[in-house]
């Protein structure tokens, strides 16, 4: 019997290398990893961000399309449902 490391719970794990009781605690746990690497190299992840969208020209161009017409669909839905 194991304790998970991020909620204390005691749980029967399949295999040692499980360290976490659920995929909700394993995110948790990435999540805090991802920020505390951001924290310690900030100008890293905007240089990957600009490499890859230089890379990536009609990659980006798409993504920024899908974000402003979800943004509007959005806003469409809560016109009609507020007027």
């Amino acid at each position: 019997m194991k304790i998970c490391r991020i909620c204390g719970t005691k749980i029967e794990f399949t295999s040692r290398a499980h360290k976490y009781c659920s995929e909700e605690c394993r995110k948790r746990v990435k999540y805090e990893k991802d920020r505390a690497w951001l924290l310690a190299r900030p100008g890293k992840a905007a240089e990957y961000s600009r490499k890859h969208r230089a890379e990536n020209p009609g990659l980006a161009n798409q993504q920024a399309k899908a974000y402003y017409k979800r943004k509007i669909l959005k806003q469409i839905k809560e016109e009609s449902g507020n007027g």
